[in-house]
Protein backbone atom coordinates (compact mmCIF):
# COMPACT_ATOMS: atom_id res chain seq x y z
CA UNK A 1 0.00 0.00 0.00
CA UNK A 2 1.41 3.38 -1.03
CA UNK A 3 1.93 6.29 1.42
CA UNK A 4 -1.20 8.08 0.20
CA UNK A 5 -3.76 5.29 1.13
CA UNK A 6 -2.30 5.14 4.09
CA UNK A 7 -3.13 8.70 4.88
CA UNK A 8 -6.60 8.17 3.56
CA UNK A 9 -7.40 5.08 5.29
CA UNK A 10 -5.98 5.83 8.92
CA UNK A 11 -8.02 6.84 11.69
CA UNK A 12 -8.44 10.17 12.30
CA UNK A 13 -5.86 10.77 15.18
CA UNK A 14 -3.20 8.76 12.79
CA UNK A 15 -3.99 11.51 10.24
CA UNK A 16 -3.72 14.63 12.59
CA UNK A 17 0.04 13.42 14.15
CA UNK A 18 0.96 14.39 10.60
CA UNK A 19 -1.03 18.17 10.65
CA UNK A 20 -0.08 21.54 12.12
CA UNK A 21 -3.02 22.72 13.53
CA UNK A 22 -4.36 26.15 13.88
CA UNK A 23 -7.39 27.19 15.34
CA UNK A 24 -8.44 31.08 14.18
CA UNK A 25 -11.60 33.21 13.90
CA UNK A 26 -13.76 32.93 11.71
CA UNK A 27 -16.66 34.65 10.04
CA UNK A 28 -19.29 32.30 9.71
CA UNK A 29 -22.34 31.09 12.18
CA UNK A 30 -22.32 32.05 15.86
CA UNK A 31 -24.46 35.41 16.58
CA UNK A 32 -22.57 36.97 19.45
CA UNK A 33 -19.76 34.55 19.18
CA UNK A 34 -19.10 35.52 15.73
CA UNK A 35 -15.35 37.19 15.49
CA UNK A 36 -14.98 36.39 19.22
CA UNK A 37 -14.18 32.85 19.40
CA UNK A 38 -11.39 30.68 17.79
CA UNK A 39 -13.42 27.91 16.50
CA UNK A 40 -12.51 27.46 12.79
CA UNK A 41 -9.32 24.89 12.24
CA UNK A 42 -6.93 24.67 9.39
CA UNK A 43 -4.87 22.20 8.73
CA UNK A 44 -1.61 21.77 7.13
CA UNK A 45 -0.71 17.96 6.19
CA UNK A 46 3.11 18.81 6.55
CA UNK A 47 4.35 15.38 4.54
CA UNK A 48 1.90 16.07 1.36
CA UNK A 49 2.04 19.76 2.09
CA UNK A 50 -1.78 19.54 1.55
CA UNK A 51 -4.10 21.83 3.76
CA UNK A 52 -8.35 21.66 4.62
CA UNK A 53 -10.23 23.56 6.70
CA UNK A 54 -13.38 23.45 8.67
CA UNK A 55 -15.35 26.37 9.85
CA UNK A 56 -19.01 26.17 9.28
CA UNK A 57 -20.22 25.50 12.90
CA UNK A 58 -19.67 27.21 15.92
CA UNK A 59 -18.24 24.33 17.51
CA UNK A 60 -14.49 23.34 17.30
CA UNK A 61 -14.24 19.72 17.68
CA UNK A 62 -16.87 19.56 14.96
CA UNK A 63 -15.25 21.79 12.73
CA UNK A 64 -11.65 19.24 12.76
CA UNK A 65 -13.65 16.68 11.68
CA UNK A 66 -14.81 18.46 9.04
CA UNK A 67 -11.32 19.80 8.29
CA UNK A 68 -10.58 16.16 8.79
CA UNK A 69 -12.80 15.15 6.24
CA UNK A 70 -11.89 17.49 3.82
CA UNK A 71 -7.97 16.85 4.24
CA UNK A 72 -8.78 13.25 2.97
CA UNK A 73 -10.92 14.52 0.11
CA UNK A 74 -7.97 17.17 -0.75
CA UNK A 75 -5.36 14.18 -0.75
CA UNK A 76 -7.63 12.03 -2.55
CA UNK A 77 -8.06 14.73 -5.33
CA UNK A 78 -4.73 15.83 -5.66
CA UNK A 79 -1.90 13.63 -4.80
CA UNK A 80 -1.40 11.54 -7.62
CA UNK A 81 0.38 7.93 -8.01
CA UNK A 82 1.33 6.86 -11.40
CA UNK A 83 0.04 3.95 -12.24
CA UNK A 84 1.01 1.51 -15.63
CA UNK A 85 -2.06 0.37 -17.42
CA UNK A 86 -0.61 -2.82 -18.93
CA UNK A 87 0.29 -4.08 -15.39
CA UNK A 88 -2.48 -2.74 -13.46
CA UNK A 89 -3.34 -4.57 -10.31
CA UNK A 90 -6.21 -3.28 -7.76
CA UNK A 91 -4.84 -3.38 -3.88
CA UNK A 92 -6.38 -5.52 -1.72
CA UNK A 93 -8.10 -2.53 0.06
CA UNK A 94 -9.32 -0.89 -2.97
CA UNK A 95 -10.73 -4.35 -4.94
CA UNK A 96 -12.84 -5.08 -1.73
CA UNK A 97 -14.82 -1.82 -2.73
CA UNK A 98 -15.70 -3.47 -6.16
CA UNK A 99 -19.08 -4.93 -6.06
CA UNK A 100 -20.07 -8.07 -8.80
CA UNK A 101 -23.29 -7.37 -11.14
CA UNK A 102 -24.36 -10.72 -10.22
CA UNK A 103 -23.25 -12.00 -6.64
CA UNK A 104 -23.11 -15.63 -6.62
CA UNK A 105 -22.48 -15.92 -10.11
CA UNK A 106 -19.96 -18.37 -11.51
CA UNK A 107 -19.08 -16.96 -14.92
CA UNK A 108 -17.29 -13.46 -15.62
CA UNK A 109 -19.32 -10.46 -15.24
CA UNK A 110 -17.81 -6.57 -15.28
CA UNK A 111 -17.60 -5.39 -11.58
CA UNK A 112 -19.42 -2.51 -10.76
CA UNK A 113 -17.57 0.91 -8.26
CA UNK A 114 -19.72 1.88 -5.73
CA UNK A 115 -20.38 5.23 -5.01
CA UNK A 116 -21.45 5.67 -1.41
CA UNK A 117 -19.29 8.47 -0.10
CA UNK A 118 -19.84 8.34 3.14
CA UNK A 119 -18.05 5.14 3.40
CA UNK A 120 -14.53 4.28 4.59
CA UNK A 121 -13.56 3.66 1.34
CA UNK A 122 -14.51 6.13 -1.02
CA UNK A 123 -11.57 8.43 -0.65
CA UNK A 124 -8.96 5.72 -1.14
CA UNK A 125 -10.81 3.97 -3.88
CA UNK A 126 -11.84 7.85 -5.71
CA UNK A 127 -8.18 8.40 -5.39
CA UNK A 128 -7.06 5.02 -7.30
CA UNK A 129 -9.64 5.85 -10.05
CA UNK A 130 -7.90 9.30 -10.49
CA UNK A 131 -4.80 7.89 -11.09
CA UNK A 132 -5.70 5.45 -13.56
CA UNK A 133 -8.18 7.93 -15.64
CA UNK A 134 -4.91 10.34 -15.28
CA UNK A 135 -2.79 7.11 -16.53
CA UNK A 136 -5.59 6.74 -19.36
CA UNK A 137 -4.86 10.37 -20.37
CA UNK A 138 -8.65 11.05 -19.59
CA UNK A 139 -9.95 8.77 -21.67
CA UNK A 140 -12.82 7.02 -20.19
CA UNK A 141 -12.57 4.08 -22.43
CA UNK A 142 -9.17 3.26 -21.62
CA UNK A 143 -9.63 4.05 -17.87
CA UNK A 144 -12.95 2.17 -17.88
CA UNK A 145 -11.20 -1.24 -19.29
CA UNK A 146 -7.96 -1.16 -17.38
CA UNK A 147 -10.61 -0.94 -14.27
CA UNK A 148 -12.74 -3.86 -15.49
CA UNK A 149 -16.16 -1.32 -15.41
CA UNK A 150 -18.27 -0.02 -17.96
CA UNK A 151 -17.41 3.17 -18.92
CA UNK A 152 -21.25 4.12 -17.53
CA UNK A 153 -20.14 2.97 -14.02
CA UNK A 154 -16.88 4.92 -14.12
CA UNK A 155 -19.09 7.94 -15.34
CA UNK A 156 -21.40 8.04 -12.57
CA UNK A 157 -18.80 7.16 -10.11
CA UNK A 158 -16.72 10.17 -10.90
CA UNK A 159 -20.09 12.35 -10.74
CA UNK A 160 -20.47 11.23 -7.14
CA UNK A 161 -19.23 13.85 -6.15
CA UNK A 162 -18.22 17.21 -7.01
CA UNK A 163 -14.87 17.63 -5.87
CA UNK A 164 -13.99 14.18 -7.57
CA UNK A 165 -15.75 15.52 -10.95
CA UNK A 166 -13.39 18.26 -10.53
CA UNK A 167 -10.36 16.35 -10.40
CA UNK A 168 -11.37 14.60 -13.11
CA UNK A 169 -12.26 17.55 -15.09
CA UNK A 170 -8.61 18.82 -14.78
CA UNK A 171 -7.12 15.78 -16.12
CA UNK A 172 -9.14 15.54 -18.99
CA UNK A 173 -8.41 19.65 -19.74
CA UNK A 174 -4.38 19.07 -19.13
CA UNK A 175 -4.76 15.90 -22.00
CA UNK A 176 -6.35 18.60 -24.48
CA UNK A 177 -10.64 16.91 -24.01
CA UNK A 178 -13.49 18.56 -23.30
CA UNK A 179 -15.10 18.47 -20.09
CA UNK A 180 -17.26 15.31 -19.15
CA UNK A 181 -21.17 15.32 -19.30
Amino acid sequence: MNQRDQWLLCDENALLKDCRVDAYKSPGPGGQRKNKVATAIRLLHEPSGISAQGRQTRSQHRNKTLALRNLRMRIACNYRQPQDLTQLELPDEIAECFQHTRPGSTEHVKKRLARKTGSRCFWPVAAFVLDVFDAAEGQLSRASDALGISTANLTAFLHAHRHLLAAAQIIRKAHGYTPLR
